[in-house]
């Protein structure tokens, strides 16, 4: 398998692979004139490589972009059975710093939001639905936009959440008034194939539809807990409450990160322990 094909393989987009190729092409043939190869290549290489491509007058940014897809090159020769560890693993670009959830909400407070909510009277059933499917299965609205009727497994109280180029797909548990929820609404509404919670009474239900309602869910939500700031800040509430429950490698399948580190940066650590992890970081300042 070519590195073309891995990267296929793992559904990246034409335009991605095109630029890992590229990146990957600039870094074997430095290889070459070091006369080396991806097999032989060490950590020591991988920061020379970086500290040529500073040398060369190319952004921290860049550089770091440069690494990860190193990283993606490596573990594909991994999968090849070419070399046992990627040595781009341990080398960090001093000064890039993940971007960590902020201005979270405890679990507390979304199940606090989700009661006061379920009260209102006024509000449409299938946004009640959104927003349980937001706080007890972490879902991305683009997820919710592509639930079908067939993906509510109610007498397993599961839901089926369909893949993505950017995501995974996985099964999760339903809370037990989810499944009363479900029940009641597919009851109450015939659905054709295609989006389960856009409006089935028109005929141009579609993902707008969805993002719409949305919105106007975060909109009144608001009224309720004026922290409370859009669809993704509940997500990576969720996210980092489940961190503080559940091992790393659970939440990454209960989130649908392709990648384990999607899930690391949602490990909220102390102030303390944050700059103690900047001063690790290395080969450059």
């Amino acid at each position: 398998m070519t590195f073309e094909e891995y990267l296929q393989s793992k559904r990246y987009s034409r335009v991605t692979i095109s630029r890992y190729l590229a990146a990957v092409d600039g870094f074997t043939g430095w290889l070459q004139e070091e006369r080396l190869t991806g097999e032989q290549t060490t950590y020591n290489e991988v920061v020379a490589f970086m500290r040529h491509l500073q040398q060369k007058g190319k952004s921290k940014k860049t550089v770091h972009s440069q690494l990860n897809i190193l990283r993606h090159y490596f573990n594909y020769l991994i999968s090849e059975s070419r070399r046992q560890d990627n040595p781009a693993a341990g080398v960090y670009v001093r000064g890039i710093v993940r971007k960590l959830p902020n201005n979270l909400l405890s679990m507390d407070e979304l199940e606090e939001l989700h009661r006061r909510y379920e009260l209102q009277l006024n509000v449409d059933p299938a946004k009640k639905i959104m927003l349980g499917l937001l706080i007890y299965q972490g879902l991305q609205t683009e997820e919710i936009t592509r639930l079908e009727a067939a993906h509510i497994h109610l007498k397993e109280g599961k839901i089926f959440i369909k893949g993505s180029p950017h995501s995974n797909e996985r099964w999760l548990p339903l809370q037990a008034h989810q499944v009363v929820e479900l029940q009641q609404y597919l009851a109450a509404n015939r659905f054709k194939e295609g989006v389960f919670l856009a409006r089935p009474v028109r005929a141009d239900a579609s993902e707008r539809n969805i993002s719409n309602r949305m919105r106007h869910m975060i909109q009144q939500l608001q009224k309720l807990n004026p922290k409370v700031t859009s669809a993704n800040q509940i997500r990576s509430s969720v996210i980092t409450s489940w961190l503080g429950r559940y091992h790393l490698r659970q939440v990454q399948y209960m989130a649908g990160h392709k990648y384990v580190s999607s899930t690391q940066r949602y490990q909220v650590l102390s102030s303390d322990d944050w700059q103690s992890e900047l001063e690790r970081h290395h080969p450059m300042g």
